[in-house]
């Protein structure tokens, strides 16, 4: 037989009490604490990034600080919060949410990188803790819910203000589209800043359907102004969240009318919420409609209606990006349905999809969808839970609303889950597991509704008794806590540490050579995590250093370290390409250039579209001759990038390919030729088609050619000299055009000897003797400045042909070349 419970909480036996009192707030002790408890976990709202690649790592250390303090105040008082921590523990949601963040910790050892696991679990300890520690607070205090929602409120007005302002300031001087993109607040993403937004919004709301006029008016100045700043950040899940709050709390207003039978009090109600939206929508419709097409040509958000309606275009591209994310993690799921490949983890496993879609080194981090995401990363036990939370909230709410609990008790349950269904969309279209200021309100909202499911059936007498000593679970909750966080804490404080440094290092990857100091980096990185922000192993970041630095054995082991983080990414292979092409060089004779084809093939068929790994490989194999690799890569490479950059360093690789073999085929002279064909007027195309036709001359000449090969250098040098004298005497200028003819023929590839004895001519005046020089050039189509178009031009002109003159003109303003426009509007009335 159970033993009576000393403890205030301990509730009635009685089978159907009537339904308690309203309770009223009071400053005191008991409401200043768990408030101040809520405040602090908001707060995080305004934790900066602290000089941290992300603000990320500056508030999930926040938050671990702020579970801390709240536990140890729950264990300072020793009569309170012992019986309520007993039924929490016994709810069917906080049941669930314990088997989901176990599953959670399970799939760490079975995980592709344990250590990344372990950086992002500790994030959901932080949140699951919050949620606990929220829920113990709270204990179904429905008069501290006012003070809460309106604290809301508050922080909802601040953030539209500063935001708003953002936008005003950035008007003049910003595009739209990179005004848009940065009132993302700290929350390090536009989305999820939007959402962070709209959840506060049913909290508002509530203010609006409980208070009295003045508190109505204030509440609507603040809707107003909150739904303002949601329009202008854009963000087209956040439209959704409002329509589906606004629906809600309509058929709300409607649910409550069949009970309260007061038309004039429904309509006012919902007057007062849907006027400042309209209000807003309005707003926006006339800024962003308006600055979309005045402020620049090309935009990517507009007005709301044309946003919003873009959420059903296929065509989209952002919505294919989407889609396809999502068919990524839903196959990922179906060839590993027992166990993902482990939590935080999806970033890695979802390299694979994306080798021939993202450019470069371009990880996409999420999936887009947290219930996709969950379902890769755990597997369909892991997704089934975590989808179960969200009917389980739903299915709590339900049944305290259709109780005959305090009518008090179901308004806070219901905006709460009004306030959660934005939480829902954000997790449908974005990441907000990741972010604490999303995991702040998942946790506050669903331990005001658990909390207010349990006072419901307290107050109805239908909550089990506490069978067991209410206190051990209060104290056994706390040792397990805190036996959490502390590591926790160390883990997150690590990862803060390294986003510092990645915020530096990150940027100097870019550059060539490094700028950094290869012991500020070796001494600067922790040891976790081991993964950056945009997925590069660490240890590979490092061993760059140190491979720079010349230091090639110590790179190499931690380059080795690098692949095991990420064996997917291929960056440390591509770093050990280019460590082993330059020890060929300095000793040739040790064959380290198989090493730097094995591993340049590695990583460029991990990814296929990365500028720098095709170019390290492209060097590669042109060092080790290797002509038929060289003609599969660029094919790889161009099927899925077809850009000059490719054509570009093919030609260039080959050609030092076949000059090492002793013979640059003529065949590539064509090929060179067919990349013109496809990008005219290319000039790195225009550049290495010089080179090879010099090359296929060089090499594929008699001696008597090279002879003349070199003969011609001289006649051009001596042709540049006499032209610098030319210019104040014509017998100088007249010498300059021989002797750039006389190259020209030894070198008729050379289409700058042409050019140069045209221009000679035309200095002197002899313009019927230039044009035919001029019209060889332009037949050769390698000239893409408009320089020969533009003097040619004007010797038709001085020569009387004005109509061929000024069409010819035409062509060269067309191409940009400089004094064209001026020429036409002089002589042309253009």
């Amino acid at each position: 037989m159970a033993k009576k419970q000393s403890s205030k909480e301990q509730p009635k036996a009685a089978a159907a009490p009537a339904p308690a009192a309203k309770q009223s707030f009071k400053l005191n002790r008991n409401s200043i604490f768990p408030l101040l408890g809520c405040f602090l976990y908001l707060m995080v709202h305004f934790v900066e990034d602290w000089g941290a690649y992300d603000a990320m790592g500056s508030q999930w250390m926040y938050m671990v600080g702020v579970d801390m303090l709240v536990i140890l105040y729950i264990l300072a008082r020793k009569d309170l919060y012992a019986v309520t921590v007993a039924r929490l523990l016994n709810n069917i949601f906080s049941k669930l949410y314990l088997a989901f963040f176990a599953l959670a910790g399970i799939s760490i050892f079975m995980a592709i990188n344990p250590t990344e696991g372990w950086v992002t679990y500790v994030r959901m300890i932080t949140t699951v803790i919050a949620f606990f520690n929220i829920a113990i607070l709270l204990q179904g205090r429905v008069d501290l819910f006012k003070v809460l929602a309106q604290t809301m409120g508050i922080i909802l007005f601040v953030e539209s203000c500063q935001t708003i302002s953002q936008f005003i300031e950035g008007y003049s001087t910003t595009t739209l589209t990179e005004l848009i993109r940065g009132l993302k607040g700290t929350a390090g993403n536009k989305n999820i800043f939007a959402a962070g937004l709209v959840i506060k919004i049913p909290f508002v709301m509530y203010c609006l359907h409980r208070f009295k006029l003045v508190g109505k008016i204030l509440n609507m100045i603040i809707l107003l102004v909150a739904a303002v700043a949601i329009f202008l950040v854009n963000a087209r899940a956040s439209y959704l969240s409002l329509v589906l709050v606004s629906l809600l709390y309509i058929i709300f207003s409607i649910l409550e009318h069949r009970k309260e039978k007061k038309l004039e009090t429904t309509l006012f109600r919902i007057g007062c919420v849907l006027v400042p939206l309209v209000i807003a929508f309005f707003v926006q419709q006339t800024e962003l409609g308006q600055g979309s097409g005045v402020q620049e040509e090309s935009v990517n958000f507009g007005s709301a209606t044309e946003r919003f309606a873009s959420m059903t275009k296929t065509d989209d591209e952002s919505n294919q990006v989407r889609f396809r994310l999502w068919a990524h993690a839903i196959d990922y799921t179906k060839h590993h349905p027992l166990m993902g490949c482990g939590i935080g983890n999806w970033k890695i496993a979802s390299i694979v999809y994306q080798r021939t879609i993202t450019n470069d080194l371009y990880v996409p981090i999420h999936s887009h969808n947290d219930f996709l995401e969950v379902f890769a990363e755990l597997g369909i036990l892991g997704g089934l839970l975590y989808l179960s939370l969200f009917i389980c909230l739903a299915v709590l709410v339900y049944k305290t609303y259709y109780s005959k609990a305090d009518e008090e008790l179901k308004l806070v349950s219901v905006f709460s889950l009004i306030a959660f269904s934005t939480y829902a969309v954000d997790a449908m279209f974005n990441f907000p597991l990741e972010r604490p200021i999303s995991q702040v309100f998942f946790a506050i909202v669903t331990a005001i509704i658990v909390g207010t499911y349990i006072k419901s059936r307290e107050e109805l007498g239908d909550e089990k008794v506490v069978s067991q000593k209410p206190g051990n679970f209060k104290i056994i909750y706390s040792f397990i806590a805190i036996l959490l966080l502390i590591p926790s804490f160390y883990v997150t404080y690590q990862t803060y540490k390294s986003l510092i440094l990645q915020k530096t290092v990150l940027g100097d990857l870019n550059n060539e050579p490094l700028r950094l100091n290869y012991k500020d980096i070796m001494a600067g990185f922790p040891s976790i995590p081991n993964l950056s922000a945009t997925a590069q192993p660490i240890e590979a970041i490092k061993g760059r250093y140190m491979y720079e630095a010349g230091k090639y054995d110590e790179a190499l082991v931690l380059l080795d370290k690098g692949r095991e983080a990420n064996p997917v990414i291929g960056y440390s292979e591509f770093l050990k390409a280019g460590l082993y092409y330059k020890k060929d060089i300095a000793d040739p004779g040790k064959h380290f250039i198989d090493s730097a084809f094995r591993n340049g093939m590695v990583a460029f068929y991990l990814r296929p579209k990365a500028k720098t790994y095709y170019q390290t490989l492209v060097a590669v194999l042109a060092r080790k001759k290797d002509t038929a690799n060289l003609q599969k890569v660029f094919k790889e490479y161009d099927t899925y990038r077809h850009h000059t950059y490719g054509w570009n360093y093919y030609l260039l690789g080959m050609e030092n390919a076949e000059v090492n073999l002793g013979k640059v085929n003529p065949h590539l002279l064509r090929m060179a030729d067919s990349g013109l064909a496809i990008f005219p007027g290319d000039s790195d195309l225009i550049v290495r088609r010089r080179e090879i036709a010099n090359a296929v001359l060089a090499t594929n000449s008699a001696p008597a050619d090279v002879t003349k090969r070199n003969d011609a250098v001289k006649y051009y040098q001596q042709g540049v000299a006499a032209f610098g004298t030319g210019v104040k005497g014509k017998d100088d200028m007249e010498k300059a055009a021989g002797f750039f003819l006389k190259s020209h023929a030894l070198n008729p590839g050379d289409i700058s000897s042409l050019e140069n004895a045209a221009i000679c001519y035309f200095n002197l005046g002899q313009y019927q003797k230039a044009i035919p020089y001029f019209d060889q050039e332009l037949a050769t189509k390698l000239s893409t400045n408009g320089k020969p178009e533009y003097f040619k031009a004007i010797a038709l002109i001085n020569l009387g042909k004005k109509e061929e003159g000024c069409s010819l003109m035409q062509v060269a303003s067309t191409k940009k070349y400089p004094g064209a426009d001026l020429i036409l509007k002089n002589n042309c009335g253009k």
